[in-house]
């Protein structure tokens, strides 16, 4: 006989949008603070507890029911004349036809799904009641492992990978069958798992109940997730309690060892946990980003394929650019140095008016040349995102016309007015012309004497090199180095970028918002934000205005 099963098929949710789902996949609900992410598994739970029952982000759910009935049957045990399905008191047998063949599992939902709350994974660590182990199906998972020596191997083995210490099942503690924590007992040549001696050592271990939340919350998943017949698993928050790198392993756990024929579906505000499922490389994680306007969330799914190339990509890997999918709102920016500075300048806008700074994370990409990946896999997932880019963008067609695109503006729309712009700036006389710039790096030639070229002369020729092409000095005074119609064509180009969500610096770059301070780079950012009042400096006039029109797209 083939096991009874029950499988999520497709899911519609209040924005209309559909979504299909297969027998192993992990479906993962990420978004903003109050999005929806706990409500949709709250959705999905009650749809199945009552059909009925007034669901807010789900509109409906279709399942799969396969396997045979009379499996079921097979497995209830007739207590005193009642029938119980694992602990659930189905009371007779041919209830179970009722409920199968009208697809309607109000009263048997508990033996198909799980819930996994931030509450009830702590209770599950609880030590379980004592069972006839011969006669009687275990129903609690600490009862699975009770009778199942090798799941409580592995089930240690992931443990100690997070915490450095082995959960250990007690087997001769009478009425009760607690969890034990620590490096396990060695057993002497006479001693077995029920002998007084070993259970006198075992019990000298402290046990996981009166561990801490991350301990408990942590063993609570492993328990529920690896030990259950349960084929949808709903997991919310599964990163409460834990610290980071804890995190992340448990994503990885879980989507590494989940055996095929589960499905679970997780809310989670964690980038740590996110990446661990992503380190897995599972052919069957799904992510879900919800977008939430007023009464309606709006779904934006990225699957296995997409998730690849995103996760392929070193700068998007190695960076914090995932945790955009936790905020409202993300700003890209050239470098960190940038982010610093606009960062801190939001804050203090927002600091002494008892007002929250709003929910946007500042993320940088490592370069101009990278905005338009990093745009592309956000606006993927629907984030919304406004990139940074210094004035000098313009100066590379590709590269502008690449971030442009991908950010929604039509080229054909500032074709002509980037022409503009590039035609005078080429037509302005450079900072150095080709003799000058020659003489200059021979002079810093002349001063090396190392046998490899140190990084500080190579930094000092690229300089000079900048300042063979006008764009240099562009870069240092911003749109006041354009006049008449290059410089109505520069106000008119930002201005349709802006809108989109591309925002060209005025002022040229970072530095030039504050010009008293001539250092550049980490330096000038550090003495800024230490010595300098971001919130009232009028030098910092301009710098305030700017970031501020950040949040209004």
């Amino acid at each position: 006989m083939k096991k009874t099963e029950v499988f999520i098929k497709n899911i519609v949710f209040n924005d209309g949008s559909s979504y299909s789902f297969q027998h192993s996949d992990i479906v993962v609900f990420t978004g903003a603070n109050n999005s929806g992410k706990s409500q949709v598994l709250r959705d999905i739970k009650s749809n199945f507890e009552n059909k009925n029952a007034k669901k807010v982000i789900v509109s409906s759910i279709d399942a799969d029911y396969i396997g045979d009935l009379q499996y079921l049957k097979d497995i209830c045990v007739n207590k005193n004349g009642r029938y119980y399905l694992e602990n659930i008191n189905i009371n007779q047998l041919n209830n179970l036809d009722y409920y199968w063949n009208n697809k309607d599992l109000s009263s048997i939902h508990r033996y198909f799904i799980n819930h996994l709350s931030t509450e009830n994974r702590l209770q599950a660590s609880n030590p379980a009641s004592s069972f006839d182990a011969v006669n009687d199906s275990p129903s609690h998972p600490i009862q699975k492992i009770y009778i199942d020596d090798k799941k409580e191997m592995e089930l240690s083995f992931l443990f100690h990978k997070a915490f450095n210490a082995n959960i250990i099942v007690n087997r001769g503690a009478g009425n009760n069958i607690p969890i034990h924590v620590g490096i396990s007992p060695q057993k002497e040549n006479d001693e077995d798992r029920v002998s007084v001696s070993y259970l006198q050592k075992l019990k000298a271990l402290p046990q996981i109940q009166n561990q801490g939340d991350g301990m408990r919350s942590f063993t609570g998943i492993l328990l529920d997730t690896f030990t259950s017949q349960h084929t949808i698993t709903l997991i919310d928050e599964p990163e409460a309690f834990l610290h980071p790198p804890q995190a992340r392993l448990l994503g990885k756990m879980l989507a590494k060892n989940i055996p095929n024929g589960r499905q679970i579906f997780i809310s989670t505000h964690s980038e740590d946990f996110l990446k661990g499922l992503l380190d897995a490389n599972n052919e069957n994680i799904k992510v879900i980003r919800i977008n939430r306007e007023e009464d309606i969330n709006h779904m934006n799914i990225l699957n296995n394929e997409e998730i690849k190339t995103f996760w392929k990509d070193p700068i998007l890997r190695y960076s914090n650019i995932l945790s955009g999918l936790f905020h409202s709102k993300v700003v890209i920016c050239e470098s960190d140095t940038d982010c610093r500075f606009y960062q801190a300048v939001l804050n203090a806008i927002h600091d002494g008016e008892n007002d929250i700074s709003p929910d946007v994370l500042f993320t940088h990409c490592g370069g101009k040349q990278r905005l338009k990946t990093v745009i592309a896999a956000l606006k993927s997932l629907n984030v919304k995102t406004v990139a940074v880019a210094d004035i000098d963008i313009l100066n590379d067609k590709v590269t502008f016309k690449d971030v442009t695109e991908q950010i929604g503006v039509e080229w054909k729309d500032i074709e002509s007015k980037w022409k503009v712009i590039d035609d005078y700036v080429k037509n302005q006389r450079a900072q150095l012309d080709t003799d000058e710039v020659k003489k200059e790096i021979a002079n810093i030639f002349d001063k090396v004497t190392e046998p490899q070229l140190p990084t500080v002369i190579a930094d000092k020729i690229k300089k000079v090199i900048k300042m063979s092409s006008a764009w240099s000095k562009v870069k240092e005074t911003g749109k006041s180095f354009l006049v008449g119609e290059a410089y109505t064509a520069f106000l008119e180009l930002c201005e349709i970028c802006k809108n989109k969500g591309l925002f060209i610096v005025p002022v040229g770059e970072l530095e030039c918002f504050y010009k008293p301070d001539s250092n550049h780079g980490t330096k000038w950012v550090n003495n800024v934000l230490e010595t300098i009042d971001l919130k009232n400096d009028p030098e910092l006039y301009n710098a305030r205005e700017f970031t501020k029109k950040m949040l209004e797209i």
